[in-house]
């Protein structure tokens, strides 16, 4: 389903009061959780921009904060152990105005954005009015759909019009993207060049690559209630293939009845269902999974498919196969886009010893070869520190 929309505050400074230090904020609007260790639902951009945000937090040269969803009640920010400060946004819609209001706001010379949608665009409404830099990283492939264009009033399928998303993109002074694909297809989008910088892998221990199957072929699929994720091809996947244990996480299921999970549980006595499983514990369920599957229509580069290679086993999509890691560098297998053949796809693997040596090598491969969280968050450092350098500039010009 999708989830409400929200914006930080923003205000300058108060005059002759300028930051010791260059400011930097990151907008994470839902990542609160992964700042403190609270439940609720997280997806891949907020795992994605946590990880950036503490590698960034790490430059002595910078003054990081950090924007999140907040209360109805306003709360107080606060600095961490780590240096990052933490800004409450109160939990109302940014449709409803007031994004610049005075006693809500935090100033910063260079703003960080995960994901092009309404909040983005407002976002680069008010970088541009003030002369704040905006640096936005694109998450899913469905913000450069052909709906996405100058003047759209066509919808994505969260609701949000394409001219929204195409405007975030079109205004930020930089543009950051996951992968090859989505490099160019911003170049068709939006009309500009966009920088590679690969998702860092999350924290964790990494494991030698799995030589076969140790827990019957146990699949798990990870995700949340929303059309593009399709969960029911999941349960679909889990009826079809009886004798493979499944686990699944599925943010949000509860909202289809009280009682789901344990009728969907009793109804596929193979399936463990849980509606949120927290950051440090998903590792435990790729430890004693054997294969990851994927029932999306679309992603950007998921998060899932680095924690699979980081527990060194393949990965099964139904659809995606983001730059072709799965097909040309054998990381694991694309079905064909249909019920009977995603679990024909995941037997054949798990049933080939040599099949799923391989794969599980690959994916195990490819993540240290690409993913190396310090060199990705280098590279985004390098992305910050020249928009820092092009904001300076047009403050100088703007005096001048």
């Amino acid at each position: 389903m999708p989830r409400p929309v929200h914006m930080p505050m923003i205000m300058p400074p108060d005059a002759g009061t300028p930051a010791r230090k260059p400011r930097v904020c990151f907008s994470l609007l839902f990542a609160e959780q992964l700042l403190n260790g609270s439940g609720g639902y997280f997806g891949g951009a907020e795992v994605r921009g946590v990880t950036f945000l503490r590698g960034i937090a790490q430059d002595q040269a910078l003054d990081v904060h950090v924007m999140v969803v907040g209360h109805a009640v306003p709360r107080p920010s606060c600095m961490r152990p780590d240096g990052i400060t933490v800004h409450y946004r109160p939990d109302a819609c940014f449709y409803q105005g007031n994004q610049d209001d005075v006693r809500q706001s935090v100033w910063a010379q260079v703003y960080v954005a995960f994901g092009a949608n309404a909040a983005t665009a407002e976002l680069a409404r008010f970088c541009t009015a003030h002369g704040s830099a905006l640096v936005v990283s694109v998450a899913s492939d469905l913000s450069l759909a052909p709906v996405v264009h100058e003047f759209s009033t066509v919808a994505d399928p969260y609701g949000v019009p394409g001219h929204f998303i195409w405007h975030g993109m079109r205004h930020a002074d930089e543009l950051v993207v996951q992968t090859e694909h989505q490099r160019e297809r911003v170049r068709t989008c939006v009309q500009r060049e966009a920088t590679l910088i690969r998702n860092p892998t999350p924290s964790g221990v990494l494991t030698a690559p799995r030589m076969a199957p140790r827990y019957g072929g146990r699949m798990l699929w990870i995700g949340c209630i929303d059309p593009n994720k399709r969960h029911q091809e999941a349960l679909i996947l889990a009826a079809a293939s009886p004798h493979r244990p499944m686990i699944m996480v599925c943010n949000n299921i509860h909202t289809l009845g009280a009682g789901v999970i344990n009728e969907l549980q009793q109804q596929l006595p193979n399936l463990v269902l849980a509606d949120q499983v927290a950051l440090p514990d998903i590792d435990a369920l790729f430890r004693f999974s054997d294969v990851l599957v994927n029932t999306s229509v679309v992603e950007g580069f998921p998060n899932t498919f680095l924690q699979a290679g980081m527990h060194g086993i393949p990965v099964v999509s139904m659809v995606v196969d983001p730059d072709g890691m799965l097909t040309t560098c054998g990381c694991g297998r694309v079905s064909d886009g249909m019920r009977n053949g995603m679990a024909q796809t995941v037997e054949m693997l798990l049933q080939s010893k040599p099949a799923y040596a391989a794969a599980a090598a690959a994916n195990a491969g490819w993540l240290r070869s690409r993913h190396d969280p310090a060199g990705r968050i280098e590279e985004l450092s390098v992305v910050v520190h020249r928009a820092l350098a092009l904001r300076a500039r047009r403050a100088v010009a703007h005096v001048s």
